[in-house]
């Protein structure tokens, strides 16, 4: 229900805010002088033909990318704007599930309050795509409220924070969350600074008329609140005479590059030896350059990629992983180009049954996660790609889950805690055509506040116990889980590339009161790839 309802909304705010501004983008136009900049790129690796600063002025290359266009000067920057807009952005939230959708933990009264902050903070029990997605996709709305009012990467946190703390404690009549005031703040930092930045690249404001709308619209589906921001203070139909902030903005002039995938799953149960064979529509983005002797900024260089199932037995959003850079150090010897650095990584993994009645593949989640990371790549001649490149990170997972075999509370299947991840890939490369990838992941997740007692999780709760304050992070214990990820490609063309992956899960979930699992899953794809922007 809450999955339906936040779809619901997002469709609301673009009728509400992106078509009232139609009527107001015409009679105007610009020219454009963007600055292009070419990326060889793959499988979270990107590599450039030649150095960001090139081909730009040194007025240009001052800005750093953390700091907003020429245009946000001082008067511009608007923080009480951005905390009305936070505020607002709850209430709406409320309305619509209290009036329209007539949701029960919408009826909120002064007794559901104070009763509810007199009990305390719990581990609820909501779907991991729910707790671990669409709640940090709810803090990017947070968070780019206040990024699109001015604010940089660090002043916008505490309005991440500031919405999850007013909707938990008062936007519900159930107990406030722990784990949402962890995946919302922490997930939405990664996912708005993401969509806040790549909006810029959908806008040009030399257009009039219905193609000014179409990018208007475009950029607000990648980051709702900007473009909310723009209608209020009259971007969104302001025309001047050169491309979207190409010469004041460091985001419009940063190295950009948008993959999108059709791709065939067949996802096997091991264990069971049965399967299905499903279809996703991919994307990946790189932005950003690793490789250069530059300031930098908190997420000037990430990676992000997305599954989306469209057809098969498979949740929509079925995949999410996002890194990105907070602070790094790079240096060159030779032809051996390096970056250290701190990152905040972001996944997602979710699977349903492949047969009906059968139990998940795998489903695991890193949704608050921050380590160190080291890059290399090989590379002779900048002109071609490199020969080998590859990444290592090791992060402490501050909020996480792993699939649980016994804990199934109303739309929980899953283990909450805390741990640790190790990851591992590389490319090597065959010339311009011929490549090989390889990727290892390895989580391990623990769960250290179970039901209360040894007797309550063997035997489970009271039939007449409130689920709603069961308070469990799950069965108690800790679980192992391994991907191991090996594929070809070929590169077609310069924008099409066909490849074909094998992966490879294995869980070892072990219980301090139950017996012990293992299990394994596999699943090969194909996919062809076309590069809709390069850049």
């Amino acid at each position: 229900m809450k999955n339906k309802r936040l779809f619901l909304m997002f469709s609301i705010f673009l009728l509400l805010f992106v078509l009232p501004s139609a009527s107001a983008q015409v009679l105007k136009n610009r020219k454009s002088n963007n600055i292009r900049q070419n990326i060889f790129a793959n499988n979270g690796i990107p590599f450039y033909n030649r150095n960001l600063k090139s081909g730009l002025t040194s007025f240009q290359t001052s800005f750093v990318s953390d700091s907003l266009p020429n245009i946000y000067n001082r008067r511009n920057v608007r923080p009480w704007q951005a905390a009305a807009q936070v505020v607002g952005l709850d209430l709406g939230i409320h309305v619509f599930d209290r009036y329209i959708e007539r949701a029960d933990f919408a009826q909120i009264t002064l007794d559901t309050i104070f009763y509810n902050l007199r009990h305390g903070f719990i581990w609820d029990n909501d779907g991991i795509s729910t707790n671990m997605f669409f709640h940090p996709f709810t803090g990017a709305l947070y968070f780019n409220a206040a990024r699109s009012n001015g604010l940089n990467f660090w002043q916008s946190i505490p309005y991440t924070i500031g919405g999850s703390l007013i909707w938990e404690c008062f936007g519900e009549s159930e107990p406030p969350s722990l784990n949402d005031l962890i995946a919302t703040p922490v997930g939405g930092i990664a996912l708005g600074e993401i969509t806040h930045r790549i909006s810029f690249f959908a806008l040009d404001e030399r257009k009039r008329g219905w193609r000014r709308f179409g990018h208007e619209l475009l950029g607000g589906i990648i980051s709702p609140m900007d473009l909310i921001t723009r209608i209020i203070t009259g971007d969104a139909w302001h025309v001047r005479p050169t491309a979207h902030r190409s010469y004041d903005s460091s985001y419009a002039n940063s190295p950009f590059l948008l993959n999108v995938s059709v791709t065939s799953r067949f996802l096997t149960d091991v264990d069971k030896n049965r399967g299905s064979m499903n279809m996703a529509l991919s994307g990946e983005m790189i932005y950003g350059h690793p490789f250069i002797d530059d300031d930098r900024s908190p997420f000037d260089f990430f990676t992000a990629d997305i599954d989306m199932s469209i057809i098969g037995n498979q949740p929509f959003i079925s995949e999410v992983n996002v890194i990105g850079l907070i602070w790094g150090d790079e240096w060159k010897k030779n032809d051996n180009h390096w970056l250290a650095g701190v990152f905040q990584h972001f996944d997602l993994y979710d699977t349903d049954p492949v047969v009906p009645g059968g139990k998940q593949p795998y489903e695991f989640a890193e949704t608050a996660a921050f380590g160190g990371g080291l890059l290399y790549k090989h590379q002779h001649d900048e002109k071609n790609f490199p020969s080998f490149s590859g990444a290592a990170y090791v992060n402490l997972i501050l909020l996480g889950s792993s699939e649980s075999d016994y804990y199934m509370l109303d739309n929980r299947d899953y283990n909450i805690g805390n741990g640790y991840s190790v990851k591992l890939n590389g490319k090597l490369n065959f010339g311009k055509h011929l490549e090989t990838i390889f990727d290892i992941k390895h989580y391990q997740i623990f769960t250290t506040q179970g039901y209360g007692s040894a007797d309550a999780e063997i035997h489970g709760l009271p039939e007449d116990a409130n689920f709603h304050y069961a308070n469990a992070q799950g069965n108690r214990g800790n679980a192992l889980l391994s991907m191991v990820n090996v594929g070809i490609g070929y590169q077609i063309s310069s924008k099409l590339r066909l490849s074909a992956e094998q992966r490879f899960f294995f869980r070892n979930s072990h219980y301090d009161y139950l017996p012990d699992v293992m299990s394994s899953s596999m699943e090969n794809r194909i996919q062809l790839t076309y590069t809709i922007l390069k850049r």
